[in-house]
C-alpha cells in the first residue's frame, strides 16, 4: 500500500501531461480546419473553365458532383495546384 501512495504523484503527473497533450492537439486541429477550394480535375464548365468545389471535409473524402448532366465521384486530395486550389481526382473515370 505504501508503494501505491509513493507512485501516486508520478501517475497524476503523467495523466495531467497526457490531458494537456490531447487538449493542445484538439485546438491545433480545429484551427487548421477551414474551407478549401478544390479543382475537379478533367472537368470543364459551360464557360470553359474548370469546375470548383468548396469543402471543409478532410483529405481522402469521396464527394459526388453533377458534371455535364451526369453524377461523378471525386476524391479530395491534399495536392496543391499551381493556382492555389486543391486537386479533386475523378474516382470512376479511369477504371
Amino acid at each position: 500500500m505504501n508503494i501505491l501512495l509513493e507512485a501516486l504523484p508520478e501517475f497524476l503527473g503523467g495523466l495531467g501531461t497526457a490531458a494537456v497533450i490531447v487538449a493542445v492537439t484538439r485546438v491545433v486541429r480545429r484551427r487548421n480546419v477551414g474551407v478549401r477550394r478544390y479543382t475537379l480535375l478533367s472537368t470543364v464548365g459551360a464557360d470553359g473553365n474548370p469546375l470548383h468545389h468548396f469543402s471543409t471535409l478532410p483529405t481522402g473524402t469521396v464527394i459526388s458532383r453533377d458534371t455535364g448532366g451526369q453524377r461523378e465521384r471525386f476524391q479530395l486530395t491534399g495536392a496543391v495546384l499551381a493556382d492555389g486550389t486543391y486537386a479533386a481526382e475523378p474516382v470512376d473515370r479511369y477504371v
